[in-house]
C-alpha cells in the first residue's frame, strides 16, 4: 500500500537518491522537470496518464524539441522509480509513461586540424588571459572533455600523463591520457595561476583575478569567441540559427573541439572502444554519432574488402556455365531432364 508523502518531501528525497548515480547537471536538470510535473498539479503517490498528456501537450505547444520532450519523460520514469523504492506509490508506476519519441540523428559538427590549430594560435600567451584559452583549448581538444568536466578539474587532478575527471558523465569517473607537451603546458599556466593569488582554491582554472571559473558556459564564451575570431565565416551558420530561432546564439564550439577530438583519433587507428572511454560514453551507439562526422577513412577502408570489387579473373563470361562471378550471388541451374521413351 502505498503511502502519502509530502510533495516537498518527495522532491529532496528524490534528489538525494539521484546524486548517488546521476552528474550534478543531471539533477539539477530532473528536479527542474519534476518541479514544474509537480506544479502543474501531479502527485508523488500516483502518475495520472491524462494529466501527463495535457502537460506533454502544452509542452509541445511550447515548441519543446522532441528530445527535450524525451529528457523530460525520462525525469518522470526516475521520479515514479524512486517513489516505488521509498514505497511512496505502486510498484512499476513509472510504465503509465508513453514511449520516448523518435528523434532523428543529428550529424555532429567537427573542426578540422587546421581549424583547430589556428584556434589556438590566436591568442596572445603573453598575457594570462591568452595563455589560459590556449591551454584551455589545447586540454578540451586532446582530451574530449565535456565543457562541464573540464570547469570540474581541481589542481590535483593533473598529473604527468593524465587528467582526472571526479564527476564526468552520469556521474561516472574516468582517466583519461595526455601527451607531455600538454602536461608542460598545464604546469607553465599553474605558475601564472598562481600569481593570481587565488588563496586556497583548488579550481584548475581561473580568472584574471584568482576567481574560479565555475560555469560551463564560461568555456562556452572563451572557446566560441576564437572560433569568431579566428575563423570568421566558417562558423556563420550561427547566423542562421540565430534568425530561424529567434534567440541568441548559446554556442557549442567546445562540442566541437570534443568531435574533433574523436575523428582526429579515429582517422590515426585508435579503437573505437579506447575513444568511446575516453569520451566516457557507455555504448558504442553514442561514440558513432561523433564519428559520422567524418567517414572518408572508412570508405577507403571499405575498398580494400574483397567483395567491395568484382574481381576480373573470374567474371561471368569467363566463368563455367552455371557457376556465378565472384562478385555475385550463386544462381541456381535448371537441370533438363531427359523425357521418358
Amino acid at each position: 500500500m502505498a503511502l502519502h508523502v509530502d510533495l516537498q518531501d518527495a522532491l529532496a528525497r528524490f534528489a538525494r537518491i539521484l546524486m548517488g548515480s546521476r552528474s550534478p547537471t543531471t539533477v539539477r536538470l530532473y528536479v527542474g522537470v519534476v518541479r514544474r510535473w509537480l506544479a502543474y498539479g501531479g502527485a508523488a503517490d500516483r502518475l495520472d496518464a491524462d494529466l501527463l498528456q495535457r502537460w506533454l501537450a502544452d509542452r509541445r505547444r511550447q515548441r519543446a524539441a522532441p528530445a527535450t520532450i524525451n529528457v523530460d519523460l525520462k525525469a518522470l520514469r526516475s521520479f515514479y522509480d524512486t517513489m516505488a523504492l521509498i514505497g511512496a506509490c505502486p510498484q512499476a508506476e513509472s510504465n503509465n509513461c508513453p514511449s520516448n519519441r523518435r528523434v532523428p540523428p543529428k550529424l555532429v559538427r567537427s573542426f578540422d586540424d587546421g581549424q583547430v590549430l589556428a584556434m589556438l594560435a590566436a591568442p596572445d600567451v603573453a598575457t594570462f588571459i591568452g595563455y589560459r584559452d590556449s591551454v584551455l583549448m589545447r586540454t578540451l581538444w586532446e582530451t574530449g572533455l565535456l565543457a562541464s568536466e573540464l570547469i570540474g578539474l581541481g589542481l590535483g587532478d593533473v598529473l604527468p600523463d593524465a587528467v582526472y575527471v571526479a564527476h564526468g558523465k552520469g556521474g561516472r569517473t574516468r582517466w583519461v591520457p595526455i601527451s607531455d607537451e600538454l602536461y608542460q603546458l598545464l604546469l607553465g599556466y599553474m605558475e601564472l595561476r598562481a600569481t593570481t593569488r587565488p588563496g586556497k582554491r583548488a579550481a584548475l582554472w581561473v580568472s584574471q583575478r584568482g576567481q574560479a571559473l565555475r560555469s560551463r558556459r564560461s568555456v562556452w564564451a572563451i572557446v566560441s569567441h576564437w572560433a569568431r575570431v579566428t575563423l570568421g565565416g566558417a562558423v556563420g551558420y550561427e547566423n542562421v540559427r540565430r534568425a530561424a530561432r529567434s534567440r541568441p546564439w548559446t554556442g557549442q564550439y567546445p562540442h566541437l573541439l570534443r568531435a574533433s577530438m574523436a575523428t582526429t583519433l579515429l582517422r590515426h587507428g585508435c579503437p573505437l572502444t579506447a575513444i568511446m572511454q575516453m569520451l566516457g560514453h557507455t555504448s558504442l551507439e553514442s561514440t558513432a554519432r561523433y564519428l559520422e562526422a567524418d567517414i572518408t577513412h572508412l570508405r577507403v577502408a571499405i575498398a580494400k574488402l574483397p567483395r567491395f570489387h568484382r574481381s576480373p579473373s573470374l567474371s561471368e563470361s569467363a566463368a563455367p556455365a552455371g557457376v556465378a562471378g565472384s562478385g555475385d550471388p550463386p544462381r541456381r541451374v535448371r537441370q533438363r531432364t531427359k523425357p521418358h521413351q
